[in-house]
Parts: C-alpha cells; structure tokens; sequence
C-alpha cells in the first residue's frame, strides 16, 4: 500500500528530466494538513557532500543527551522507512501508510500537483508534530531555495561543502549552485558552513548578511585540527569561539568527514547557548567515537575488506579513491561502481578512466544509469554473478573492494559481501 500511494506522484529521483520543482505544491498541502512544520522546532542541513552524515551526527548526539530527535534523510538505502525515524528508530510501516494516507487524500481534494518528496515531507512533518519531537533534523532532498523541505522555518542552519552537482537543476557553476543553496537561510536563523571556497563563502556571507543570520564559518568561528591518525580513527581539536577545546575522535572515513563532524559540534555548541542544556561535551565526545552511518564507507563483511561509499561526484569521488589509497597502501583497490547518468560530469569520467582498470562497471538496469562505452572499464556487465566470480579471483586478504557510485547499488552490495564471506569459509 506504501509504494501503491507513493507510485502515483512524479517521481524526480527516477528520472533527469525534473517537473514540478517547486515549493507551491508542499506549502498548499501542509497547509491543509494543519502546517504542522510550524509546530516543531527544527534544524535544516543542505549542501553536495556530507549532509547525510551531519545530520545522523547531530541526530545521534541529540538523542544520547535526552532529547526526542526527528530525523528526515534521503534518499533511503533499502527501505522508505529509513528516511524518517525518530531517535534513529524508522517510522513504522503502519504509521508510515497512515501519515502519507492522510497526505494524499488531502492532496487529492486539493487537486493540485505535487511530489514523491512532497508527499513524503509532508507526512514526515505530520509524524514528527505528532509525536510532539523536542528537535527534527531535516535534510533537503536537492538545493536548497525551492527543495520541498524548505518550507521549514528552522532553529539552525548548517550548509555543508558545495560542489557541482544537479546542474541541470541547480546551475552550472559553483556560484549558481551555492545561491540556490542559501535559500535555506531565513530572517536572524544562525548558519553554520564548512565551505572553505572563498566564492561560495562571500555568497553565503552576503545572503546571511541579508537575512541578518549570525554566520559560523570553519576556520573562522571555528576549527578542527587533525591531531592523530591511526587505521581509519581521526583525532581532532575542536574550537568554537571561546569555549574549552574539545578532542573529539571519529571512525568515519575519508578524512573529510572531520569538517562535517565541525558543522555538528558547532551546532551544538549554538543549541547549548540557546537553552538545550543537556547537551554536554562528554555526550558529544562519546557519541561521535562510537556513530556509525549505514552507507557511509560502511564495511559489510566481518572478515573481508568489503566496503559501499555513495560517493557520486568528483569532489566525493576524488576524496575517497585518494583516502584509500593512503590508509591502504600496499592493497590492490578494486571499485564496483554504478552511476547516474547526470552525474558523469567531464571531471568525473576522466578520474574514472584513469581508474578503469580497477573499475567493475555494473549496469543496474536503472532508468537514470551511465552506460559507459565497451571497454573503457575492465568489465562492463548486468551479471551480478559475473561480479562476485571477478571479485573471487583477487587476493582477497590483499584488496579492498568498494562498491560506490550510488546509494542505489547498496542492496546488491550488500548481497555479494554475504556471498563472499559464506564462500571463504
């Protein structure tokens, strides 16, 4: 009954060529809904790379200090529940079917045209209004000024690390792409940035002057100094204005993720001041050694270097290729990869290519997929059986394997790591 509602509204995620990218349609709806984004206090996260993972970071943190914690993600690994979760536990499929019943119906009164993410952000919102949540975590789905999650009016803003991405949406520079990110920013709402493109802050500093927004910038407000490394565990210092340092260490790899691992402490660090008194730096501290993120260089295999990274643009891509090659060095790196089409960009194919000899292409049969040219890969094919066989022959105690490229390959990576595992022993 879920994907029998869901199915019936246009779906952008499944396609290039994007309709209905417009607020109207959500605002109308909620509104009949009761406008119950305006019941709840929330904090809003956009950005290209690491939206995903500050906000699981701030919803773990909030949660281990005692608050009910709403958290909306996208897009889902297996399941549609895992976009909306209170206390990191996924809406049930009754409550799910309830909440997107109550949308459509409304919805379908109004006669007027929404989403799938629409649809779904609204029942989010209704679920956590609902549930009456002390703070909600929302990720926008694409950009930022017209993303249907932009109907919220948050406590806190965070915009995460910007590269190109969706330009057929968003722009076709990094200017274009960080102006549609600012539009989450509203009237006097602090925002935190990780940016460090001196372009895309002075747009961002001229939209939170604008607004009158506090703006936080790392490596201004605050920092995270890199202290120790050993195997994928990062320690860092972490300062904010001037408060006591704190060391913070984390096993989320690459090594960008320290700056996201920032941007959360720093929101933090705000909320504290302006009354979430539980917060602590020991719960910070505590929370951020132990936070693991399904899907984010997320090991699938207990005794096999097997590994699923959603990395999907050069800036992603670049980033975890180059990381494992240094903490891995002297492993065969063998990548099993599947992309969307409109995000092979220039810069991603020829990174790409220079890699094709380590790249398993898979076509997954997705209407929005790559298909990359006969042999500019070691293997190109659909055969899933094919892959794992080609994965067998490598020396196995030598390799690391990476499935990345999309989220949408995770169940099938998943599937070959059991394979792999049950076959050694």
């Amino acid at each position: 009954m879920i994907n029998t509602i869901l199915d019936t509204y246009i779906n952008n995620e499944k396609g290039t060529d994007f309709t209905c990218y417009t607020p109207k349609g959500i605002k109308d709806l909620l509104h009949v809904l009761g406008d119950p984004h305006k019941q709840i206090k929330s904090i809003h996260v956009a950005g290209t790379n690491g939206k995903g993972t500050t906000c699981h970071i701030l919803a773990s943190v909030l949660k281990n200090a005692g608050y009910k914690t709403g958290l909306f993600i996208s897009p889902h690994l297996l399941r549609i529940n895992e976009r909306i979760s209170i206390n990191l536990s996924e809406i049930t499929d009754n409550e799910l079917l309830f909440f997107l019943t109550k949308a459509d119906k409304a919805a379908k009164e109004l006669n007027i045209t929404i989403t799938y993410f629409d649809i779904l952000t609204a029942a989010a919102l209704c679920y956590f209004e609902s549930k009456n949540v002390d703070i909600a975590v929302i990720e926008t789905g694409l950009g930022g000024r017209l993303d249907s999650t932009n109907v919220i009016f948050p406590f806190l803003s965070i915009i995460t690390d910007i590269s190109l991405d969706h330009t057929h949406i968003l722009g076709e520079t990094i200017k274009k792409i960080t102006g549609e990110k600012c539009g989450i920013i509203k009237p006097g709402v602090p925002v935190i940035t990780t940016n460090e493109n001196e372009t895309v802050i002075e747009i961002i500093e001229k939209s939170a002057v604008m607004n009158g927004s506090p703006l936080y910038v790392m490596n201004r407000t605050f920092t995270a100094e890199k202290l120790q490394e050993e195997n994928i565990a990062i320690k860092f210092r972490f300062t904010f204005n001037d408060t006591h340092p704190l060391i913070i260490e984390t096993s989320l790899f690459p090594e960008h993720q320290i700056k996201n691992s920032a941007a959360a402490a720093a929101a933090l660090m705000i909320m504290k001041k302006k009354g979430y008194t539980l917060i602590t730096p020991e719960i910070i501290i505590t929370t951020m050694k132990n936070i693991t993120i399904p899907g984010r260089f997320q090991r699938l295999s207990s005794s096999l270097n097997v590994f699923f990274d959603p990395a999907h643009n050069i800036s992603s891509l670049n980033n975890i290729i180059r990381e494992i090659k240094i903490k891995f060095s002297g492993y065969k790196i063998l990548l099993i990869m599947t992309m969307m089409k409109d995000k092979v960009t220039g810069p991603v194919l020829e990174l790409l290519k220079s890699e094709k000899d380590n790249i398993i292409y898979f076509k997954s049969g997705d209407p929005r997929e790559y298909l990359p040219k006969e042999k500019d890969f070691s293997l190109i094919t659909d055969n899933r059986v094919l892959i794992i066989n080609r994965i067998k022959s490598e020396n196995l105690n030598k390799s690391i394997i990476l499935f990345t490229g999309t989220f949408r390959i995770y169940g099938f990576a998943s599937e070959a790591a059991k394979i792999l595992e049950q076959d050694r022993f």
